[in-house]
């Protein structure tokens, strides 16, 4: 083993072993310390203060989607996955015709993000044919 792999070889296990060890102690340390003062006002007969309501990752509020919704995301989502597919097809070809060397099994790997892609479009149209005849219900 050369230095150099030796040194990816920890670089990869501090990211992904050491730091999120250190995160979980960090949120587990904080949690402790927030129950022991919680605790700690109960005993001397303070109010306790009301609970934050937890933080979410993002700007926006999550609510509940409707199903119409629901359905437009396989929709985007299957659109975005085909046009990934092809943009990496495009790629692929170029660079298989310029460079001699490029491995031309790679282009498969093109096929991956289409064929998601296609079973999102696939389970789009499947979920508006479920909910088609609710809709026309209302």
């Amino acid at each position: 083993m050369s230095s150099d792999s030796a040194g990816d070889f920890w670089t990869f296990g501090v990211i992904f072993g050491l730091v999120p060890i250190a995160t979980m102690i960090t949120a587990v340390v904080m949690q402790r310390f927030k129950t022991q003062e919680r605790l700690r006002a109960i005993e001397k007969g303070l109010p306790l203060p009301p609970e934050p309501p937890p933080r979410r990752f993002g700007a926006l509020e999550r609510r509940v989607l409707t199903p119409r919704e629901v359905v437009a995301n396989f929709r985007v989502a299957g659109i975005i996955c085909v046009a990934v597919g092809l943009g990496l097809l495009v790629l692929f070809i170029a660079l298989a015709e310029t460079l001699p060397q490029f491995p031309k099994g790679v282009i498969a790997v093109s096929a991956v993000p289409f064929f998601v892609g296609v079973g999102f479009l696939i389970e789009y149209r499947i979920r508006r044919a479920e909910i088609a005849p609710a809709g026309q219900s209302q």
